[in-house]
């Protein structure tokens, strides 16, 4: 409405400008050239009154998509706060993983070392047994030898020998398969509160390592054994178990006991020589640490012994 009214006074005093101008003109020549200066300020007046609707109406526009805008806006600062305040609870929580999380790395670093000590406990005692085994072992066998030389040993006192010898080396025996059993149910309990992961997100892969070296130790000295020995059947099946937990969480134990040697493989081999065996042949027949893969990447090469004949 302001540029309109501005509009009619700039006419209105162009027109008084005209008149005054005009009063030197002819009365009939001046009220021509005053109708023509009218026509022109009706003309100019409909072409500016269209203008202004045009403005008016743009203006409207822009008032309505400045609401809009401002709406939204506040919308969007709703959001922004929602997610600020979602950011924050998520930060709390994290921070409250991370603290529980450590406590409970704790609590198991805690149960590993109690366990360790009570397995160190049990490994003493049985290894008291086995040594006084085998000195009982050495003892009679070294008696047996004597009366022998001496000639003074029957073939039933040589007998009676060789059976006790066997009864100890089964005692000996069966107290390794409980001292192993032992020691499987222990890596049971560390395996079920173990962390999956180390504090920076990595995987920890140092019990699972420790567990399949005890494993393949095991199951080597499984092999030598009289499988009728008390204890041996639930020990094989205890290693089974634990085997099949590592499947499960994506370990492998690679067997390479009794298989052929080849230069190729990714091993720290130590060579022994056997001439029992055929000629050319390289055969793994022990494993001091074995291969483990875990998602089918390597994270320890084996420690082997390769018997030859070359």
């Amino acid at each position: 409405m302001t540029v309109k009214k501005t509009f009619l006074r700039i006419m209105f005093a162009t027109f008084i400008c005209l008149s005054a101008s005009a009063k030197t003109v002819p009365n009939n020549d001046r009220v021509k050239a005053l109708e023509e200066k009218y026509e022109v300020l009706q003309s100019q007046y409909a072409y500016y009154s269209i203008e202004l609707r045009s403005l008016t109406e743009k203006q409207k526009i822009t008032e309505h998509c400045l609401k809009t805008l401002k709406s939204e806006n506040y919308e969007q600062s709703v959001v922004i706060d929602s997610l600020r305040n979602v950011c924050q609870r998520l930060e709390d929580k994290q921070s409250a993983d991370n603290k529980s999380i450590c406590r409970k790395i704790d609590e198991t670093n805690s149960n590993v070392q109690e366990n360790q000590n009570m397995l160190q406990s049990r490994t003493l005692w049985a290894g008291m047994v086995v040594l006084l085994l085998l000195v009982a072992i050495f003892g009679v066998a070294y008696r047996l030898v004597k009366r022998i030389k001496l000639g003074s040993t029957s073939i039933d006192e040589v007998r009676k020998a060789q059976d006790a010898l066997q009864v100890a080396q089964g005692k000996m025996q069966e107290e390794s398969v409980k001292l192993d059993d032992k020691l499987l149910e222990l890596f049971d309990r560390q395996i079920a509160n173990a962390p999956k992961n180390e504090g920076n997100g990595k995987t920890d892969h140092s019990l699972a390592l420790k567990v399949a070296d005890e494993i393949v130790r095991i199951e080597l000295n499984m092999s030598r054994m009289d499988s009728s020995i008390k204890g041996y059947k639930q020990l094989a099946k205890a290693v089974e178990r634990i085997k099949d937990n590592f499947k499960a969480n994506g370990y492998e134990i690679v067997d390479m006991l009794g298989k052929p040697y080849n230069e190729g493989m990714k091993v720290i081999a130590n060579f022994v020589v056997d001439e029992d065996l055929e000629e050319g042949k390289q055969i793994i027949t022990g494993i001091t640490k074995p291969q483990i893969n875990y998602n089918g990447q390597m994270i320890q090469a084996a420690q082997i012994t390769v018997s030859q004949n070359i």
